[in-house]
C-alpha cells in the first residue's frame, strides 16, 4: 500500500512539474528540446483585456431554406474571415452565435480601434456574378460611370444623407466599380491625389467637398493579384483635423524642411563639398543666425543646402518625421521637439553633416471617400448572377481529382448555355462579393444547366470554393447589429487588477484553510495549487486532436474506475457515467482548442478557485465528525470521502446545469464565464477525489500524521470505537443543538420584510436596464484636462443643437434587403446618463443609438472644447439584440429552476415515502427565488445598472445557492435513515442543520473570500457583476439554512407528517 501511495505521489509531483513548466511564460521555458507548440503556448486574451474592436452581424436567413442555413452561415463566416485576414489583424476571433432564433457572426479584432475601416472591409454584401472577357471597350462606359458618380454626389451632398451608409450601399450595388474608403490620418503632402489634398486644406470638419473630383490615385491590388488603376471620380468627406504637436512623442509626426551643411568625409557628402567639419559647423551657425534675424528660409536653403535637389525643393522633405526610424535618431529627436510651424531647431549634427530643421506643418486630416472607377473593366456582365444560380457541390473527375460542379435553375441554364457557346476557349470569371475567385476556361458549350469547374484544387480548396459559391447564390445579407471598441489601456488595467485580485484571493483562501483545518488545510492548498495549474493548462493548451483524445480517454477511464468502485446505487452510477462522458468530450475540446479569456472568464476562474475548496471543506468536516466519534484516522478519511461524495456530486451537478444553460442562452462574454466555471467545477471534482485523497493517504503513513491537533481537533488523541458505534453516534443529536425550526416565524418574517421591500422597490423605482437590454450607445472617454460634469452637460446641449441641424429619421432599404439609415437621426441628451469615476477625468456617457457620423461629431466637438481626450470604449447595440436578450434572460432563469427541481427530485428519490422527493426540489426553488429577488431589490433601491452580466450572476447564484441547500438536505436524507421511532421530522431537520452549519458557512466563506478580493481589487467594469454574486451567495447561505429547511418542515406538518 505504501509503495502504491509513494508511486501516486511521484506521479502527482511529476504531473505538477510538467504543468508548472507548461504554464510558465515563454521566456522561462529554457529546457533544450522543448517543442515549439509548448514554448509558444499562451493565454489568448479577449478584447476587454487587450483592447480592440468587435462587430456583431446578424445573418438574415428568412429567404434561405432550412436545410441550407447552416452552410450559408458557415459560408458567410468564411468570406468574412478572408476579408479580416486582409486587414492584417493578429489572431482575429470570428465565431457564430445563436441569439434566440437569430444567427449572428461576431468578429473580434484585437488591437484595432478604427471601427470604420473594419466595417468597410468586413461588412460588404456578398454577391455572386458570372462575367466574360470584354472584347472591346465600351465608348459609353466612362460617361455611364460619370452619371453614377453624379448621382452619388447629389445624394451625399444632401445634408440629410449619411455619407457612410450611401457609400456602403453603392459599393454593394456596384461591386468592383464603386468603392468606399476611410483613410487614416495624413498630412496633405502624403495624399497622392493632389486635388483631394487641395480641397481639404480649408474644408470644415465633417462636411463633404462641394464638388466631384476627377483624377487617379495609384493602383489597387485585389485577389489573384489583380492590379486595377484607381482612375475615376472621387467624392470626399473630411472627418477630422488634428494638431500632431499635441500628441505624445511616440505618436507625434511633423512635416519639415531642412538646410544641410555637409563636409568632406561626411556620409554621402557630395564631391563638390571641400569644407572641413569645423568650417561646416561655423557656416551652419551663421545660417541659423540669419534665419533668426528674419531672412527667408527657402532662399537660404536653395543657396546653401548640400541636400541633393535642394535648389528645387528648398529643403522640403518628402516624408514626414516620426519616431519610426525613417531618419537618423539625432535628426528625428530634433524635429520632434519642435512645437509650432515656422520654428527652427538648433544646429543638429548627424553623420551627414549639420542640419537646421524647420517645422512646416503639424496638421493632419482624416477623410472618407467614395470612389467611382472609370478604368476599363476587363470583364463585362453577362446577366448571370446568384438569382439564377442553384447550388454548387464538390465532385471528383475520373482521375479522382476534386472539382466543383455547379447547377443553375431553368433561366440560368439557358443563359449559361448562351454564355459558354460564345466563350469557347475563353475564360468565364466568377466573382463573389466583387472579388474574383475563379476564372475557368470554357472547353465547349455547356447545356443542361450543369457545369464543372476544374483546376488544381485540393479537397479543402474545392469545398471552400463550393461554399463561396453557395454563399453568394443564396440571399443572406448581413446586418450590423452592434459594435464595440475598447482601448488597449483599459484592457491592460483590467487584466492587471484581475490578476492582483486573484493572487490576493488565493492567499486569503490559503490562510483561511490553514487556520480552520490545519494539516488537511495545507493539503487542500497544495491540491488547489495543482488545480490552478491544471485549469490554466486547459485554458492555454492547443494540443493535436489525437493527443487531446488520448488524455480525455485516460481521464474517462479513471472516472469509470471510481464509479465502479463507488457505493452509489445504479441510477447514481448512471448519472456519474453520463457526467464522465460529458467530461470526456469537454476535456478533449478544451485540450485541442485554446480558450479566449475575457474579463468575465477570469472572474469565472477566480470564482471556481473559491468553489474548488468547497469539496475539500465538505470532506474535511465529515472526516472530523468521524474522528470525533472515535473512528480510526485511516477509515475516517475513507468514510469522509464516501459520505461527502453525494453532496459534492449533487451540488456540482446543479452548478453544471446552470453553466450549460448560461452557455446555451448567453452571448460570447457570458459563454466564456460559463465555460471557465464549468471547467473549474469539473477539475475541482477531479482534484478532490484523486489529488486530495492521495495526499491525505500519504500524510497518514507518517506517525505525526496521526496527531489529532493537526486534524483540527482539540484533543491529541480520541478514543477509538467500533464502526457501528461511530455510525450511531454521528447520527445522534449534538450536545449543543441550534433550535432553528422553532424560530421559523422569525426567519420567515425577516425574509418576508426584505422581499416586500425589494418588490416594492422594483415596482416604484424600476430597474435601470443597461445597454444590453435597451440598445443604444456607450461612450467611455478620458480627458487630458480637468472637466466638470456641469461643463460636460453644457457642451453636450450645445452639440445637440449643432448635430440636429438638418437631421432626419427616414430609412431606406437597399437592394440587398438591408435597411440603412438614409440620414442622421435627431438626438437628445436629455435622457442620457453621465457616469464619472471619482478623482479622475474619465466619463461614461449612455445615449440612445447613434450612428458613426454623430459619434464623430460628439468626439470632435468635445475635443475642440476641452482639448485632447482618449476614447476608451465605443459600443452600440441595436434594440433588436436588447429585446432578444431580455427574452433569453427570462427563459434561462425559468429553465434553470425547472432543471434543478427535476434533478433534486431525482437525487432525493430514496427518502422515506412520507417525505416526497418533489418537496425537496420545490423548497430549494422557493429558497432560490428568495435569493434572486433580494439582489434585484438591492439594485432597484440603489439604481445600479442591470445588464447581461447581471443575469449571468443571478444564474450563478442559482447554481451556487443550491450547493448549501443540498448539503443540508443531503444530511436530512441521511439522518432520516437513522431516525428514532419517536423522533419528529422537525427534530431531524434541526439536528441536520446543526451538524452541517459549520460546513455550510465555510463553503460560502471560501467562495466569498475570492469574490470580495475581486470586488475590492478587480476591474470596475465587472464590479456590479461581482456585487450580485456576493449579495446572492450571502443571501443563499442564509436561505439554505433558515428558509429551505424550515419550509420543508412546515410543508411536512401541513401534510400531517410530523
Amino acid at each position: 500500500m505504501f509503495r502504491s501511495t509513494a508511486s501516486k505521489i511521484a506521479i502527482i509531483v511529476l504531473f505538477a512539474l510538467a504543468l508548472g513548466y507548461f504554464d510558465l511564460p515563454s521566456k522561462y521555458k529554457i529546457i533544450p528540446g522543448t517543442p515549439t507548440s509548448i514554448k509558444d503556448a499562451k493565454v489568448h486574451l479577449g478584447l476587454d483585456l487587450q483592447g480592440g474592436s468587435q462587430l456583431d452581424y446578424k445573418v438574415d436567413l428568412r429567404k434561405v431554406p432550412q436545410k441550407d442555413q447552416k452552410t450559408v452561415v458557415e459560408g458567410v463566416k468564411n468570406v468574412i474571415n478572408r476579408r479580416v485576414n486582409g486587414l492584417g489583424v493578429s489572431e482575429p476571433n470570428i465565431y457564430t452565435s445563436v441569439m434566440g432564433t437569430e444567427q449572428h457572426i461576431v468578429v473580434e479584432l484585437a488591437g484595432v480601434k478604427d471601427l470604420n475601416e473594419a466595417k468597410r472591409i468586413v461588412g460588404k454584401t456578398i454577391q455572386l456574378e458570372f462575367k466574360e472577357k470584354r472584347e472591346k471597350e465600351d465608348p459609353e462606359y466612362k460617361e455611364t460611370m460619370k452619371k453614377i458618380a453624379q448621382s452619388i454626389f447629389k445624394n451625399v451632398s444632401n445634408t440629410k444623407k449619411n455619407f457612410e451608409a450611401v457609400g456602403q450601399e453603392e459599393s454593394f450595388a456596384s461591386p468592383g466599380k464603386v468603392k468606399f474608403f476611410e483613410n487614416d490620418w495624413k498630412f496633405a503632402s502624403e495624399i497622392t491625389n493632389k486635388s483631394i489634398a487641395d480641397k481639404l486644406e480649408n474644408k470644415e470638419t465633417l462636411t463633404v467637398v462641394p464638388e466631384m473630383l476627377e483624377g487617379n490615385d495609384g493602383y489597387t491590388v485585389g485577389e489573384n493579384n489583380q492590379i486595377t488603376p484607381m482612375e475615376g471620380y472621387f467624392i470626399v468627406k473630411l472627418l477630422g483635423r488634428r494638431d500632431t504637436s499635441l500628441l505624445p512623442k511616440d505618436e507625434k509626426s511633423v512635416e519639415v524642411s531642412h538646410i544641410l551643411v555637409s563636409y568632406r568625409g561626411a556620409d554621402k557628402s557630395p564631391e563638390t563639398v571641400t569644407r572641413n567639419k569645423e568650417e561646416a559647423k561655423q557656416l551652419a551657425g551663421e545660417l541659423l543666425g540669419k534665419l533668426k534675424a528674419g531672412e527667408d528660409f527657402k532662399k537660404l536653403a536653395k543657396e546653401n543646402s548640400d541636400e541633393p535637389g535642394a535648389k528645387d525643393s528648398a529643403g522640403k522633405l518628402p516624408v514626414s518625421v516620426k519616431a519610426d526610424g525613417q531618419y537618423v535618431e539625432p535628426f528625428t529627436n530634433a524635429a520632434l521637439t519642435l512645437t509650432k510651424p515656422g520654428e527652427f531647431s538648433e544646429v543638429t549634427e548627424t553623420p551627414f553633416g549639420f542640419h537646421i530643421i524647420r517645422a512646416d506643418n503639424f496638421t493632419q486630416v482624416k477623410y472618407s471617400q467614395i470612389f467611382v472607377s472609370t478604368a476599363p473593366d476587363p470583364w463585362q456582365d453577362t446577366g448571370l448572377t446568384g438569382e439564377q444560380f442553384d447550388r454548387a457541390d464538390v465532385t471528383f473527375d475520373k482521375f479522382l481529382r476534386p472539382t466543383v460542379s455547379i447547377k443553375f435553375n431553368a433561366a440560368g441554364a439557358k443563359l449559361f448555355e448562351d454564355i459558354t457557346a460564345r466563350n469557347v476557349d475563353k475564360p468565364v470569371a466568377i466573382f463573389v462579393g466583387g472579388n474574383l475567385i475563379s476564372s475557368p476556361n470554357v472547353n465547349e458549350k455547356i447545356s443542361g444547366g450543369n457545369a464543372v469547374i476544374s483546376g488544381k484544387f485540393t479537397v479543402d480548396e474545392a469545398q471552400a470554393l463550393a461554399r463561396d459559391l453557395n454563399t453568394g447564390a443564396i440571399p443572406a445579407p448581413v446586418v450590423l447589429n452592434g459594435q464595440s471598441t475598447i482601448g488597449a489601456t483599459l484592457g491592460e488595467e483590467a487584466l492587471q487588477k484581475s490578476i492582483k485580485a486573484g493572487i490576493v484571493g488565493f492567499i486569503l483562501l490559503a490562510i483561511f484553510m490553514l487556520l480552520n483545518y490545519r494539516l488537511p488545510g495545507l493539503v487542500a492548498i497544495l491540491a488547489l495549487t495543482l488545480y490552478t495549474a491544471i485549469l490554466f493548462f486547459l485554458i492555454k493548451s492547443e494540443l493535436p486532436l489525437p493527443f487531446a483524445i488520448s488524455i480525455g480517454v485516460l481521464i474517462f477511464i479513471v472516472i469509470i474506475n471510481k464509479i465502479l468502485k463507488s457505493r452509489d446505487g445504479g441510477w447514481e452510477k448512471l448519472i456519474s457515467f453520463v457526467l464522465g462522458c460529458f467530461i470526456l468530450f469537454f476535456v478533449t475540446f478544451l485540450l485541442s482548442n485554446a480558450v479566449v479569456l475575457t474579463l468575465a472568464g477570469i472572474a469565472g476562474v477566480i470564482l471556481s478557485i473559491g468553489m474548488a475548496v468547497d469539496a475539500n471543506v465538505l470532506i474535511f468536516e465529515r472526516t472530523k465528525e468521524e474522528l470525533r466519534a472515535g473512528r480510526p484516522i485511516t477509515s475516517a478519511v475513507d468514510v469522509g470521502f464516501d459520505r461527502a461524495w453525494s453532496s459534492i456530486r449533487d451540488s456540482n451537478f446543479s452548478s453544471l446545469i446552470t453553466c450549460a444553460i448560461l452557455f446555451y442562452f448567453g452571448t460570447s462574454i457570458i459563454q466564456g464565464f460559463a465555460f471557465n466555471l464549468a471547467a473549474g467545477i469539473l477539475v475541482s471534482m477531479f482534484t478532490a477525489i484523486t489529488i486530495t485523497k492521495t495526499l491525505l493517504n500519504a500524510v497518514m503513513k507518517a506517525n505525526w500524521g496521526h496527531n489529532m491537533w493537526l486534524w483540527g481537533l482539540k484533543n491529541k488523541a480520541v478514543e477509538q470505537q467500533n464502526p457501528a458505534s461511530v455510525s450511531q453516534e454521528i447520527h445522534e443529536a449534538p450536545s449543543k443543538m441550534y433550535h432553528i425550526i422553532e424560530k421559523t416565524k422569525m426567519w420567515f418574517g425577516f425574509s418576508g420584510t426584505v422581499l416586500v421591500i425589494s418588490l416594492v422597490a422594483v415596482i416604484m423605482f424600476g430597474l435601470k436596464l443597461g445597454l444590453d437590454f435597451t440598445g443604444g450607445t456607450l461612450l467611455d472617454f478620458t480627458f487630458d484636462n480637468k472637466v466638470t460634469v456641469e461643463e460636460l452637460k453644457a457642451e453636450l446641449k450645445n452639440l445637440e443643437k449643432i448635430i440636429n441641424v438638418g437631421a432626419s429619421t427616414s430609412k431606406t432599404t437597399a437592394a440587398s434587403g438591408t435597411t440603412l439609415e438614409s440620414g442622421r437621426q435627431a438626438i437628445s441628451f436629455d435622457n442620457s446618463r453621465i457616469v464619472t469615476s471619482p478623482g479622475t477625468n474619465q466619463y461614461m456617457l449612455h445615449l440612445e443609438h447613434i450612428d458613426n457620423d454623430t459619434h464623430d461629431k460628439i468626439i470632435a466637438g468635445l475635443t475642440a472644447k476641452f482639448g485632447a481626450l482618449t476614447e476608451n470604449r465605443f459600443t452600440t447595440i441595436g434594440p433588436v439584440v436588447g429585446d432578444t436578450l431580455k427574452q433569453k434572460a427570462v427563459m434561462a432563469v425559468l429553465l434553470a429552476m425547472a432543471a434543478i427541481i427535476l434533478y433534486l427530485a431525482f437525487a432525493f428519490r430514496k427518502v422515506p415515502k412520507h417525505v416526497s422527493p418533489w418537496k425537496f426540489g420545490v423548497c430549494a426553488i422557493v429558497a432560490l427565488v428568495h435569493d434572486i429577488i433580494i439582489p434585484i431589490g438591492v439594485f432597484a433601491v440603489f439604481g445600479l445598472e442591470v445588464d447581461a452580466l447581471f443575469i449571468t450572476a443571478l444564474l450563478t447564484v442559482l447554481g451556487f445557492s443550491v450547493h448549501d441547500t443540498i448539503v443540508v438536505f443531503d444530511r436530512i436524507r441521511e439522518n432520516l435513515r437513522f431516525q428514532e421511532r419517536d423522533e419528529t421530522f422537525a427534530h431531524t431537520a434541526n439536528k441536520s442543520m446543526t451538524q452541517t452549519m459549520r460546513r455550510s458557512i465555510n463553503t460560502s466563506v471560501t467562495t466569498l473570500i475570492t469574490l470580495i478580493a475581486l470586488l475590492i481589487f478587480g476591474s470596475a467594469s465587472i464590479f456590479n457583476f461581482i456585487l450580485v454574486l456576493v449579495i446572492g451567495i450571502t443571501v443563499g447561505t442564509y436561505s439554505s439554512i433558515f428558509i429551505a429547511s424550515p419550509l420543508l418542515v412546515l410543508w411536512q406538518k401541513k401534510s400531517g407528517h410530523v
